[in-house]
């Protein structure tokens, strides 16, 4: 950890959560530029929604107004009918065809699809400046970024880094890998988009290498907080990514708990199923984070969440984006209307800058 004449070091964790996460973090972001806490983050953690963001500012424009317009202007315009025009051009839709046949075929049930709607989020992405990049070209100096994936085949994270990449069962991944494949995998959503297969040469801890078929969906599956590569206490001879922090700020996007109810049906209790199991899953992790601040790992943890109760503040904040404003915003990633964007940008903005100056008023300072 840093000492008392050195700024400190600070952890970044972005949510998933489709364009909901990327408008309620790029609020938080904002937060942190205005308090001058933004050239303290060392890593930022980005999964799904959270690491189109991480993306965009990691491999964007140095100047803040910049990436922040360049931010709103993707959230306005949106990706979801880019993506359905990417999908169905003639040599697209034949190339897809033609995989699933193949995979579809006897012998072929555990061949990868070589293709599939997901590259055109691929190619959507890396349409952009920030998409063409390689993981290691980051814009801004000391930064390092993790964007998680989940790996189906092992049921491990795959962490795309701007040090390294690496999934834990095979070791580390030679090959540059480009930004665009990377946030594609880690935003495939399973109920909309088919996961990713890309081909990588992996070296393991005794220095030999392998080649392993990745078949990687949303990075939510495993973490949706993201908060996983950032804990104190991470053992180099078990993962790739370990940092030294003094701070963690974690910005959650999830909509918090909904009203208790029972499905009637198989598709309502499976999507209960899954809604249960995750947030027992990221109040694990919040709770952990929690435990270690409280024994002195880190000096301190800002956890910014869209779903909070406004009851549970610990300061009250005048003029509040209410949390039933932007609660049932939906995961996707369908253009936002501009009343939108600006409630769930500006309660991402205001939960983040006060909670920080309630709990780690040093930050910044």
């Amino acid at each position: 950890m840093s000492t008392a004449t050195e700024r400190p070091s600070v952890g970044l964790a972005l949510s998933g959560g489709g364009f909901r996460a990327t408008a309620f973090g790029l609020g938080a972001l904002r937060a942190l530029h205005d308090r001058g806490v933004l050239p303290d983050v060392r890593v930022v953690s980005g999964i799904s929604g959270g690491s189109l963001l991480t993306a965009m500012w990691a491999y964007g424009p140095e100047d803040f107004g910049e990436f922040d317009s360049t931010v709103t202007d993707l959230l306005g315009r949106g990706l979801q009918m880019e993506l359905i025009k990417r999908t169905f051009t003639p040599g697209r839709t034949m190339t897809n065809i033609l995989s699933a046949t193949s995979a579809a075929l006897p012998g072929g049930k555990n061949r990868p699809r070589q293709s599939s709607r997901t590259e055109a989020l691929v190619d959507a992405l890396a349409s952009r400046a920030f998409g063409v990049k390689e993981m290691a070209q980051v814009t801004h100096p000391k930064l390092s970024t993790v964007i998680s994936a989940t790996d189906l085949s092992t049921g491990n994270a795959v962490r795309f880094g701007s040090d390294v990449s690496s999934c834990s069962p095979h070791g580390t991944i030679i090959e540059p890998v480009p930004v665009a494949d990377a946030v594609a995998a880690s935003a495939a959503f399973p109920v909309l988009l088919p996961q990713l297969n890309r081909t990588y040469t992996f070296t393991r801890t005794d220095g030999t290498q392998h080649i392993k078929t990745m078949s990687m969906t949303d990075g939510g599956v495993y973490d949706n907080l993201g908060i996983s590569p950032l804990l104190p206490g991470r053992s180099r001879q078990h993962t790739s990514h370990v940092y030294d922090l003094d701070y963690i700020i974690a910005v959650d996007a999830g909509p918090g708990r909904t009203a208790p109810r029972a499905p009637n049906f198989m598709l309502g209790r499976l999507k209960r199923s899954f809604e249960i199991a995750h947030t027992r899953n990221q109040d694990g992790s919040r709770a952990r984070v929690h435990e270690l601040a409280a024994a002195g790992h880190v000096k301190g943890f800002v956890y910014s969440y869209l779903g909070m109760r406004d009851s549970r503040l610990p300061i009250p904040i005048a003029d509040l984006v209410e949390r039933e404003q932007v609660a049932a915003y939906p995961t996707n990633f369908a253009r936002m209307a501009p009343a939108d964007l600006q409630a769930v940008a500006i309660r991402g903005e205001q939960l983040t800058r006060t909670l920080i100056e309630f709990y780690c008023p040093q930050l910044g300072a």
